[in-house]
């Protein structure tokens, strides 16, 4: 194998592979990137078994092969490079990197150790901007579990209603849904749980990416193409958790405010209510004022006030400081309606003002105290 390419577009590529690197496995291939050329491209491909990543580059090819060396030695030693060209030069499982005023030799192991990585043949269920679904990513991730007893709570929910594309998730705690209308025709009917990891790997990949971002199922895996780069993960098997029955469908009690100063007077009591397992008190009154409460016997406390639009009666919920807090923090609309059934309902919050949708709820399960 011969080739050169930029420091640039190898970096880069390195850095998107690397996070999915294996760095506790008893297969030492598996902590290796594997180098391999297709065509004139130089294809960069890591796995830990659950997730892999294919990543091609336009190269100058002058000779085909490939080979594995370690992820992490190689990353780094790139990124220290300067700007420019490099070439790369793979024999007898040794890679040859030159670039002006450096020479490194990196011992490898050969290409034929390293698992393959599935690839799905067939069309594509769906194609959305990818713009459109980092977002919705980045809105509902933060609720998945990150304890895999119950595997179904680790995973993003993926399902199509007609032309709708829903993205679920939940730890039990809290839940966010965020929906999708699709243009056109609707599309392939399709259901799948995807691992919270591999969500949030693909919001990494699509904050470098433009255009679209295609989604692809087979039996057991899903892939993921976003231009030059295929991310490709296990399903999750069972059964999601029949989440539109604990929605509420009326609230006694609900406000508008605006999402900075709800936001920020939550981050100032949870200050305070860190020796309370997070523990904060929402105090909703109907002449127009939420305050944000919380002690502990040994820092003191803190109440938070500000002005909002009150609809209904007086009202009050406790609730875990750091929950609300992530929920408010993906919020994209500026103002936001925090809406409440009395202290053992869930809370419902939901994008508001007057060119908000309606394509977005987060739902905070209430503390009992």
């Amino acid at each position: 194998m011969k080739l050169s390419l930029t420091q640039e577009n190898l970096s880069r590529a390195l850095g998107s592979v690397g996070r999915v690197v294996s760095s506790r496995s008893s297969l030492p291939v598996l902590s290796n990137v594997l180098l391999a050329t297709d065509g004139n491209r130089l294809r960069l491909s890591a796995t830990n078994l659950e997730i892999g990543i294919n990543y091609w580059i336009g190269s100058k090819v002058e000779s085909q092969g490939s080979l594995t060396v370690p992820a992490r030695l190689f990353s780094e030693f790139v990124s220290n490079l300067p700007h420019g060209a490099i070439e790369l030069a793979a024999t007898d499982n040794v890679l040859t990197v030159k670039s002006p005023h450096y020479e490194s030799k990196i011992n490898g192991i050969a290409a034929d150790e390293f698992p393959l990585i599935p690839t799905i043949s067939n069309d594509p269920v769906l194609t959305l901007d990818a713009g459109i679904m980092k977002e919705a990513l980045v809105q509902v991730v933060i609720a998945a579990s990150a304890d895999e007893a119950r595997p179904v709570l680790a995973g993003v929910y993926l399902y199509t209603e007609d032309n709708t594309l829903f993205l679920v998730a939940t730890d039990s705690y809290r839940l966010a849904e965020k929906r999708i209308e699709l243009p056109g025709d609707a599309p392939q009917a399709f259901s799948a749980i995807i691992p919270a990891r591999t969500m949030q790997e693909l919001v990494r990949l699509l904050g470098e990416a433009e255009g679209d971002v295609e989604v692809y199922l087979d039996e057991g895996q899903v892939m993921f193409r976003i231009a030059d780069v295929e991310l490709v993960s296990r399903l999750i098997e069972g059964q999601f958790p029949n989440y539109r029955q604990i929605i509420p469908e009326n609230a006694e009690t609900s406000f508008d405010i605006e999402t900075a100063e709800f936001s920020r007077i939550t981050k100032v009591a949870s200050l305070f209510a860190r020796e309370s397992a997070g523990s904060i008190k929402v105090d909703i009154r109907a002449e127009g004022e939420v305050s944000v409460v919380s002690s502990d016997s040994e820092v003191g406390g803190n109440t938070s006030k500000a002005e909002c639009e009150v609809s209904g009666d007086d009202g009050e919920i406790s609730l875990n400081a750091r929950y609300l807090t992530d929920a408010l923090g993906v919020m994209k609309s500026p103002v936001v309606t925090f809406a409440i059934s009395g202290k053992l309902n869930p809370c419902v919050l939901s994008p508001a003002g007057e060119n908000a949708s309606d394509d977005y709820i987060h739902i905070v399960m209430p503390l009992r105290t």
